[in-house]
């Protein structure tokens, strides 16, 4: 069996066949060199908060507050370390803060932990948003990562901490009438 085509059909076969690498290279824009333009109003929500110590010695579970103007207005966690005995043992902590960010998603957190017993501790920590969502024109960190910039001041003093933030909820912008 055997079609035929009319003549303009052919043509414009043609010429969408010869467009096509065009049309998919287009739509396969890479957004990695695209520009997202980070600010403070990106660090917005609810974020769960896991915490590992040293070589998986420790991990602490929990979430910080971030108010999208430079404030981690609050936050808490549990944290399960090592105890006598070779048992382990739970604190409680509490978590507050600033932050700042740049246009590339790289920023420093800069926490005061409250200690059980009712000391605190500064840190700071260097992270980097690893995933977003564009919300009402704002890029929306959903998940961060991190390194503490000196060893823990929870469980010891020479292991290094590493944190994820992921975003719990849907992402929305942080504003005064929000």
């Amino acid at each position: 069996m055997q079609f035929s085509f009319p003549k303009t059909f052919q043509a414009a076969l043609i010429a969408l066949v010869a467009m096509l690498p065009m049309i998919l290279q287009s739509q396969q824009r890479d957004d990695r060199t695209a520009p997202v333009g980070f600010t403070a109003a990106s660090l917005c929500g609810n974020y769960g908060a896991i915490a590992t110590y040293g070589p998986n010695i420790a991990r602490a579970l929990g979430f910080e507050l971030m108010d999208g103007h430079g404030k981690i207005t609050a936050g808490s966690a549990i944290v399960n370390q090592p105890g006598p005995n070779n048992t382990r043992s739970l604190s409680s902590i509490g978590i507050s803060g600033t932050y700042t960010i740049n246009a590339e998603g790289m920023g420093t957190m800069s926490l005061t932990i409250a200690l059980p017993g009712g000391s605190t501790a500064s840190v700071t920590e260097d992270f980097v948003v690893t995933r977003s969502k564009i919300v009402d024109g704002v890029a929306i960190a959903t998940e961060i990562q991190d390194a503490q910039e000196v060893p823990s001041a929870v469980i010891d003093d020479s292991s290094l901490v590493i944190h994820s933030y992921t975003l719990r909820g849907t992402p929305k912008t942080c504003s005064a009438d929000r």
